[in-house]
């Protein structure tokens, strides 16, 4: 049996003994905050940030900000980089030194690394358990999804799992950019079935444990690209060679953003959740955009993270 047959099977395996947690949201019809979040990301440019980063153990900040090089220039098209050859194992065809991550993510990780922690004990506890597709969902567009993705892999990473992750976000397509990288093939390509999936990935030649799985920007209908066998044929590769997926699924309680969603949940079997939040906000809108992601991932969801921080997604 080949290894692609094998890792199709892993990902329609039965699931594992227990069911997620759930948060106890509750259908709200008056005007009121938004859920008490489970975890709270706070605002990183106080003193006291300043001087928690400052404090914090350096083994921590040398392993998680051997990462960084603030002397790259310009964004480099993916094919510049000189590509693998073939390999009897999975493996990301494309390597570059480092991922450029954004600095935003560095102050978060160093700063607020104990708020983090209980987020990262759910998704190694939804792993061991089986569940390890996980969707970060912002309950509107620019709290953080994608900020928050980031640093939950690179944490993760840091205690030695292997992460990939995975650019949800058809609305912006915008995670590769934010790392330094022009990508003219991306998961467009894999789930259209016009190239292998390790082809439209790409690590770091460091191999710190994190892969990333881009979208390359074209103009595709992403219900279309995501309705199609190929999306659970690359969701089990995922899942067989990765202990952690984290998708950044945006704004996923507006359309069209919703309906790739809900693509994504359905055929790359997404089992667990995170939603992130603007924690200060407690518009109508906001408490409908809870109810609606509630109505969509139930009880995969692990938990609120509540973003003080005002960092975009």
């Amino acid at each position: 049996m080949s290894e692609i047959d094998q890792a199709f099977i892993h990902a329609y395996a039965p699931e594992a003994a227990g069911t997620a947690p759930t948060i106890p949201f509750a259908p709200t019809t008056a005007v009121e905050k938004i859920p008490e979040p489970h975890f709270r990301v706070q605002d990183v440019q106080n003193d006291a940030l300043a001087n928690s980063v400052a404090a914090q153990p350096e083994p921590l900040s040398r392993h998680i900000g051997s990462a960084i090089d603030d002397s790259r220039g310009e964004r480099r098209p993916l094919s510049s980089f000189a590509s693998q050859g073939p390999s009897q194992s999975f493996r990301p065809v494309f390597e570059v030194d480092a991922f450029r991550w954004p600095e935003i993510t560095e102050h978060l990780i160093i700063g607020q690394h104990e708020l983090f922690m209980p987020v990262v004990q759910q998704l190694l506890i939804a792993s061991e358990e089986g569940r390890s597709m996980a969707g970060i969902a912002g309950v509107q567009s620019g709290v953080g999804s994608t900020t928050v993705q980031i640093c939950l892999g690179r944490l993760l990473a840091a205690m030695g799992k292997t992460v990939a992750l995975v650019d949800g976000n058809f609305s912006s397509r915008t995670l590769g950019r934010q790392l330094g990288l022009e990508f003219e093939a991306g998961w467009e390509q894999a789930l259209a079935g016009q190239l292998p999936l390790a082809e439209c990935m790409v690590q770091t030649t460091e191999d710190d444990g994190i892969a990333l799985l881009p979208l390359a920007g074209h103009n595709a209908s992403a219900v279309d690209l995501l309705s199609g066998i190929q999306t659970s044929v690359t969701a089990g590769v995922l899942r067989y060679h990765y202990d952690v997926v984290l998708f950044d699924l945006g704004a996923a309680a507006a359309e069209p953003q919703h309906s790739a969603a809900r693509c994504m949940l359905e055929h790359c079997r997404i089992d667990a959740s995170i939603f992130v939040a603007d924690a200060t906000a407690g518009e109508p809108a906001a408490l409908e955009s809870v109810d609606r992601l509630m109505s969509l991932f139930g009880a995969t969801c692990l938990g609120l993270i509540g973003n003080q921080s005002g960092i975009a997604s």
